[in-house]
């Protein structure tokens, strides 16, 4: 299901890389990657990080003040770059522009 996605939105992916440094789509379901612009040990560190911890906490933050609501989309601005993260069911894109 995922690869299928990702191969229909190939075009769109290509379009959105000549303005960002690189892109993880990481697969919730078994916790692997399933596409990386960047070689394994970053796109690892990125998956564990951003994936794992900070969308599990932004996410928990988000039900702790309206239980109602889900994570959505997170931004996080740093000195040397932009991390946008949307987490969907099962997976997760982080584009680091």
């Amino acid at each position: 299901m995922l690869e299928s996605v990702i191969r229909r939105n190939a075009d769109n992916t290509e379009r959105i890389m000549k303005n960002a440094m690189g892109y993880v789509v990481c697969n919730n379901a078994i916790g692997t990657i399933a596409i990386s612009s960047y070689d394994n040990t970053v796109s690892v560190g990125i998956m564990k990080l951003i994936c794992g911890v900070l969308v599990a906490a932004a996410r928990s933050a988000v039900r702790d003040l309206d239980s109602t609501n889900d994570l959505c989309f997170l931004r996080v601005v740093t000195r040397k770059s932009e991390y946008l993260v949307a987490p969907e069911g099962e997976f997760t894109i982080v584009v680091i522009q």
